[in-house]
């Protein structure tokens, strides 16, 4: 335990030293000569004052201000230091954190086949349009101005890998195109189907990956027989045979590159598929074409491809591991519970842009906490699950005495006792009768 303790003392003491905080502000030129807020006491404000922001004021931050540093600054002092300066740092140092949070400090080492299992989602709130110019919509639905969090965490080390805020018009498929070069040999990766490109499944099998996604229908998907799939006839077998699913060996056909890949189709629901061909059909009829026979057996299946090795993960092991990845929706909605994230008020867009981010570190900081907990063994020598919403909820009701700990100095080893024993006191993931189980799934990977 001390060493754990001495590791993760280390890793806050890099993330916050003073000396590197003011550094990165005079590199971007946020810290002015004889200025009381420098910038490390800039980060503590936006950490730790109000969580609600559209609630907070001016005169509430230049108020903690005064109370934490005995100094005053006026609401008009603290409005200018809301610049373009100002939001650079604030990226620099979310830069920082992320390539700090391997977590390296704390165990990167594991049992499993992966070097990563790295999930990735994206999500989406509406903004006062007065952003419209920053932060531009998607469109449609009169929405102007909206923002995309993209968001990609390892499931192994709990630790965040992307964490980028963009406009709503950059799409996932975008994205996706735009960060390829960053996938890493010996990972496996699951992903929305709207990341989901050819050139994305190609890239994964260039590095040696693994992937685990939806099939795009628009795809030329062929048997093994080099022959396109019938997918009528693959909805009447599994019909006629009564089966839950079925596995298919299969190219994915990229021009005349032929990509193997397994196919794993299911029955959707009799709910699910009249919504899908209600959708469908509406769409067609707008457009003045009708549906294929083909279209409407792929509407009535849930098709999930991957590369795994059948020796890795059987069909109904490799459904499991897709299901992973709707953890990432419970992530989204503890931010916006629990940080209010999506609560905006019209402000100055530099002010915007910085308390933003400033929750984005607050998120990396709480994420590094969880994984350190998780990390160490119970007493039975098995890893502690737990739930991030209920961790989230803890460290929101300490967050000042977080603040006095990272920033004022007091009894850091003392204070992570005491959280290490609350949250795996009163954290702890609830299983639920007939829901999968995330560390029955990841044991399927281990070596």
């Amino acid at each position: 335990m001390k060493k754990f303790f001495n590791k993760f003392k280390s890793c806050f003491e890099q993330s916050f030293d003073s000396d590197s905080l003011n550094s990165l502000a005079r590199k971007h030129l946020f810290v002015q000569r004889k200025s009381v807020l420098d910038g490390k006491k800039f980060l503590e404000l936006l950490l730790f004052s109000e969580r609600d922001t559209k609630l907070q004021s001016l005169e509430d931050i230049a108020f903690d201000f005064s109370q934490y540093y005995g100094m005053n600054i006026s609401k008009q002092g603290l409005q200018e230091r809301f610049n373009d300066a100002a939001v650079q740092f604030l990226a620099a140092v979310l830069q920082e954190q992320l390539k700090r949070n391997s977590i390296d400090a704390i165990s990167a080492e594991n049992a499993y086949r992966f070097d990563k299992i790295l999930i990735k989602d994206s999500t989406r709130f509406k903004l006062p349009q007065q952003f419209k110019e920053d932060f531009k919509g998607h469109g449609g639905h009169g929405i102007d101005s909206q923002i995309s969090i993209q968001f990609e965490y390892d499931l192994i080390a709990g630790g965040v890998a992307d964490l980028n805020i963009t406009p709503a018009n950059r799409n996932d498929q975008k994205d996706s195109k735009e960060t390829l070069m960053g996938i890493d040999p010996n990972c496996l990766y699951l992903r929305d189907l709207g990341y989901v490109s050819q050139a994305y499944i190609e890239r994964i099998e260039e590095c040696n990956s693994y992937y685990v996604n939806r099939l795009n229908t628009k795809w030329t998907v062929l048997d093994t027989n080099k022959h396109p799939l019938d997918f009528v006839k693959i909805e009447k077998q599994l019909n006629k045979k009564g089966l839950r699913y079925l596995e298919i060996d299969i190219f994915l056909k990229k021009g005349k590159k032929l990509m193997p890949s397994r196919l794993i189709v299911e029955q959707v629901s009799a709910r699910t598929y009249s919504e899908r061909i209600s959708k469908a059909e509406r769409a067609a009829r707008s457009k003045g074409y009708s549906l294929s026979d083909d279209y409407r057996a792929k509407t009535k299946l849930t098709m999930i491809i991957t590369n795994l090795p059948k020796e890795w993960a059987n069909a109904e092991q490799v459904r499991k591991t897709y299901s992973l990845r709707w953890q990432v929706e419970l992530i989204f909605k503890t931010w916006k519970s629990q940080l209010k994230l999506n609560r905006i008020k019209p402000v100055k867009i530099q002010r915007f842009k910085c308390q933003l981010m400033a929750k984005m570190i607050w998120i990396i900081i709480n994420r590094r906490l969880l994984a350190a907990i998780e990390s160490e063994p119970d007493k039975e020598g098995k890893p502690m699950k737990l739930s991030e919403w209920k961790f989230f909820k803890v460290v929101m009701r300490m967050s000042q005495k977080i603040r006095k700990v990272i920033f004022h100095g007091h009894h850091l080893e003392t204070w992570m006792e005491s959280l290490f024993t609350t949250a795996r006191k009163r954290c702890k993931t609830e299983l639920k009768k007939g829901k999968n189980n995330k560390e029955e799934i990841l044991s399927i990977f281990l070596a």
